[in-house]
This record gives C-alpha cells, structure tokens and sequence, in this order.
C-alpha cells in the first residue's frame, strides 16, 4: 500500500530535514537551489575524523539550531569533508580536491560563503565560536546583498564612469583572493575602462601575487637549507642563513617580519637574550600594525622580563613552566604545501 503524505506534513518534514545536521554534500546541487530561493552557499571545508577544531566548530556552533537557522535565511549549507579516516570513492576525492583547489584552501575548517555562482563573498579561515560564526554570516549576508545589487546594477545600461565605479564598488567588496579566479570578467573590463588603475585595485592584486610568491620562496629556501635542523644543531649557521636572507633585494615587508620572527624564536630557544633588542625593533620598524608587528611590541616591552627570566640559562635550556602549563611545539619553518 502506498504511503500518502499531505502536502503540510512534506513541508514539515523538509524544514525538520533542513534544520538537522545533515547538510548537503553537493555544491553543485546547492547552487542550484540557492539560484531558485535567491541566496548563496556555505561552504564548509572540514576533516570530520581528523581536525579537531573543525570537530569543535560543527559541534559547538555549526550544529546550533539557532546558527543553522541563521545561516539558512541568506545560505544553503553544504559541507566539504576531507577524513582521513572514512574511505571515499575516487570520483568524489578528484571532485573535491577541485574544489578545494578552486578555492584556494590552505587549512582546516575554512568557511565560504559565495553566490549561487559560487563566488566567494566573505571568507572564514580557522575556528570561530558561535558567536564569531553568528557574527561572520551576519557579514556575508550584508556581502551577499551588496554584491547582488551590484550584480544587477552591471546588467543594466550604464555610462563608462558608471560601470567602472560599480565595477570597482564590486570588487572591493569582494574577497581580494577570490578576484583572479572567480571575478574575471569584472576585473579585465575594470582593465580596460580604468587603465591608470586610479581605483589602486590592480596595483593591490599585484602586490598580493608578490607577496604570496615570496613567502612560498621563503618557506622553500628554509626548507632546502634544513634549518628546522640548524636550529638545534647550528644555530649561529642558522642565524647566518637568517641574516643573508634578510639582505635580499626586494622582500616585502611581511616576508621580512616572517623571518626576523624566525630568528627572534631561535634567538629565545639559545637563550641569547642580549640579541633579541635589535630584531624586534626592526620588526616593529616594518609593519607596526600587522598582526607580527604587534607582537614583536609586546615581546619588546616584556625584554626585561625576558632576560630576567632566560639570561642565567644554557642554550637550549627551557625556563620552567607555571603549574598545569604545556611546552609549545617549536617550529622554525612552514611545513611544505600539500601537493
């Protein structure tokens, strides 16, 4: 015998479906769906058996009813597992390894909220507490909204000034890393309608791209020249490596706060406390606002405490550590890219 559902029932079932924990797993399908109801994607990029603030995220906000809600008005959830663990067929690995190279994913959980284009409009790198998650889908809501009114605004019939200031509404609104891949055809009429780039967009992507290429540079001649190992078996090598790249023509000044940041750490572990003033003057000399610069500030107001506290130690030596305190992972250089 059939089983008949009254069309209210259907309805309630597809709410109660929509607001349990199971999202969708085709972004794909969600997209299309967003395209129907007017609303975008959220992506979550998580290691469901492996990543334990991706763990704490979906349980300590993602899977809150008032956070589903929230991110249901504006968004279609989908999530974008990586386990370790849990065996996944070869096509839906090679489908999500695209994805997570389209995107541009560099760790775990990362959060996208794109258009039912899938064009990123705010993004999430790391764990948030609900009230952070509550606070980001708020922010992509409003993103959404704008990029969509300027969306449509592009659609219309538009003087030349017209398009290239709603073109450049567009992409400062937008995630800058997401412009080269999902705003292309936005950022080669800006070219062409703005070619003195008064806007400063160009200029901006520029410097982004030699950003990027220089701290991957960085990260490999490290890698190459083994420091991680000079560290504990060379220092003053290591130190000498550090120096000499530091003289390099053209680094920018967030390539030269990461490895004055390097030589600060290795300069704590060997405990040579009367080196460490010159560092970090010149690192909060580069960029005194960067999240680095910060930091190099407050080391140096606490150098007193510093010596104080390391100056009688041996090289290598650990002052020790309050009661109920754990030793921090001592890393000197980036783990290599997954390939």
């Amino acid at each position: 015998m059939k089983t008949i559902i009254h069309p209210l029932a259907a309805i309630l079932l597809a709410w109660s479906a929509g607001a349990s924990e199971t999202w969708s797993t085709s972004p794909a399908e969600a997209m299309q769906q967003a395209a129907a109801q007017n609303k975008g994607v959220m992506l979550e990029f998580t290691g469901s058996d492996w990543c334990g603030a991706c763990i704490m995220q979906k349980k300590q906000a993602l899977s809150l009813p008032e956070i589903q809600t929230a991110i249901s008005r504006s968004f279609i959830p989908v999530e974008l597992d990586y386990p370790r663990k849990k065996q996944q067929d070869a096509q839906t690995k090679t489908s999500l390894e695209t994805y997570k190279k389209s995107y541009g994913i560099t760790g775990f959980p990362t959060l996208v909220f794109a258009d039912a284009q899938g064009r990123p409009v705010h993004t999430v790198v790391g764990y948030a507490n609900p009230a952070q998650v509550m606070q980001d889908t708020k922010k992509a809501a409003e993103a959404l909204n704008t990029q969509q009114s300027l969306t449509n605004k592009l659609a219309e019939k538009l003087t030349d000034q017209q398009r290239r200031d709603t073109l450049v509404q567009l992409l400062k609104t937008v995630p800058q890393s997401s412009i080269r891949t999902f705003y292309k055809p936005a950022l080669a009429e800006l070219e062409k309608l703005d070619p003195q780039d008064a806007s400063g967009i160009l200029a901006k992507l520029h410097r982004d791209d030699l950003l990027h290429a220089q701290k991957l540079e960085w990260a490999d001649t490290f890698r190459k020249k083994n420091i991680h190992i000079l560290a504990d078996q060379n220092p003053d090598e290591a130190l000498s490596i550090m120096d000499s790249y530091l003289k390099k023509n053209g680094l920018l000044p967030e390539v030269k706060q990461a490895v004055l940041m390097q030589k600060v750490y290795l300069l704590m572990q060997q405990n040579r406390v009367n080196e460490l003033e010159q560092p970090l003057k010149e690192g909060v000399a580069l960029l005194p606002e960067s999240f680095e610069g910060k930091a190099f500030g407050k080391l140096l107001d606490k150098l007193p405490e510093i010596k104080k506290e390391r100056g009688l130690l041996k090289p290598g030596e650990e002052p020790p550590l309050p009661p109920g305190a754990i030793r921090a992972t001592k890393m000197i250089v980036p783990t290599a890219p997954a390939k």
